[in-house]
């Protein structure tokens, strides 16, 4: 049995500055948020050599207090240059094994890699207690590097104001902006006390520091993912604050970016969120750039009349990003559909599943917002159209075809007890994007054999 999990990023340093924040122990817990502790035990030198040993606790309260109780220190198997950087924790019948690994690219940038193993008997709990939380985002640990080794970004760049950026999606696009040289800042209304990103607090009755930002010297992209999570069913009372949560504040950063404007601010791109919508599992026609949301036939058709009102108050001359479901280690499709595999189940209704991965979503809009003249439209969705079974024997291949077919009825009970929306299984949308065929855009999860393999669980 084993886990294992590996993550690669762009980070706008050079292997030389790198290697010398790996090859410090105590600079791990600065750039690693998820280590609550790190002491070098047993070191030969000031640096890191191939049999030194060196504790590494995890930052867990309960796990991380057993983890430091009973396990054995790490040891350092492998030192090469600016090149990779690996230890190992033997355990009861096993082992764990943290690898980086640094491969130089063009304009003095390096590609980070970082690898998760858990081999033995007992993978799944020390997976839960240890390597869990060495697996959380990537970008995260390149943008604390980013501050620790650089004088910055480059404040002739636009900045990249992220509203509803402390989510899921916006913090990782937020990280991996910065890792890559790039400013970001982040809007929210309840900034977090330790964050690997600038915020700044926002609001209908507190628009003086949004208006501060609009109106930096260098100009200013607008990444707009504000909205309540789509995941409760789609009551009529739901629908409305759905739609409610995504056009008020729209309005709000409308008016207040026409504001800066008339004072001197320039706006340089506008990238909009909005959705795939669901259809019913009978609509044949394929949704493209060119398509309305409501153009389905048949139930469900609520998160259809909430995306075309989302898009509706959108700024002229955004680009709509339509994004499919997004496929990510620790987003809810990705549980729930892994659920779904270990318990050999699957939708009655076969429907297909628009989706892309959380990593080709981030290099989506930084490779939009680099365009000269961006689309109007995109639909964020992989090269792949998918049926649900695919998807779900993707996450785990090994446990043999699924052959139970849930009920409708069984299916939207069981969404409901996790809270999310019954249409995310029931319904179906066979998506395509027409524009990105015409661009130089490069998935790297274009499969979902791919993304699955990326993000599996068990």
């Amino acid at each position: 049995m084993g886990f294992s999990r590996t993550q690669s990023i762009f980070v706008a340093l050079s292997p030389e500055l790198i290697w010398d924040l790996l090859t410090d122990p105590h600079a791990w817990v600065q750039f690693d948020d998820q280590l609550q502790h790190v002491s070098p035990e047993a070191m030969a030198g000031a640096r890191p050599q191939v049999g030194d040993r060196v504790k590494v606790v995890p930052k867990a309260l309960l796990r991380g207090f057993l983890h430091a109780a009973t396990a054995p220190a790490a040891t350092i198997i492998t030192v090469e240059p600016e090149h990779e950087l690996a230890w190992r924790q033997d355990q009861p019948g096993g082992h764990t094994k943290q690898r980086w690994m640094l491969e130089p690219v063009s304009d003095n940038g390096t590609t980070l890699t970082r690898h998760i193993e858990v081999v033995g008997t007992f993978a799944a709990p020390f997976a839960a207690a240890l390597a869990a939380p060495l697996t959380a985002d990537l970008g995260a640990v390149g943008a604390r590097m980013m501050h620790m080794a650089s004088e910055g970004p480059d404040r002739n760049q636009p900045l990249n104001i992220i509203a509803g950026g402390s989510g899921y999606l916006g913090s990782r696009l937020a990280t991996r902006l910065l890792a890559s040289g790039q400013r970001a800042v982040v809007l929210t209304r309840s900034p977090k006390t330790v964050a690997p990103y600038p915020q700044v607090r926002w609001g209908a009755d507190d628009l003086e520091p949004l208006h501060d930002q609009l109106m930096d010297e260098a100009g200013f992209n607008i990444v707009n993912l504000v909205g309540r999570r789509i995941g409760s069913t789609f009551t009529t009372k739901e629908v409305q604050k759905l739609t409610t949560s995504r056009v008020e504040p729209l309005k709000i950063l409308r008016n207040a970016v026409e504001s800066a404007e008339a004072q001197g601010g320039t706006l340089h791109r506008w990238i909009q969120a909005s959705a795939v919508p669901l259809w019913h599992p009978g609509a044949t026609q394929e949704f493209t750039e060119t398509t309305s949301p409501t153009a389905g036939q048949g139930r469900p058709n609520e998160m259809s009349q909430v995306v075309a009102e989302w898009e509706a108050a959108a700024p002229e001359g955004a680009t709509i990003l339509r994004s499919g479901v997004v496929i990510g280690q620790d987003t809810e499709i990705t549980y729930g559909l892994t659920a779904m595999a270990i318990a050999k189940t699957r939708p009655r209704l076969d429907g297909y599943l628009p989706w892309i991965h959380e990593d080709d979503w981030v290099g989506l809009v930084q490779h939009l917002l680099s365009m000269s003249s961006p689309p109007q439209t995109v639909v964020a969705v992989a090269p792949q159209q998918t049926r649900l079974s695919e998807a779900i024997h993707a996450l785990a291949p090994g446990r043999g075809a699924r052959s139970i077919p849930l009920p409708a009825p069984l299916l939207r009970m069981g969404m409901n007890i996790i809270r999310m929306e019954p249409g995310m299984l029931l319904g179906s949308t066979r998506a395509r994007s027409r524009v990105l065929d015409e661009t130089d855009f490069q998935f790297r999860f274009p499969t979902i054999p791919q993304a699955a393999d990326a993000v599996t669980i068990i």
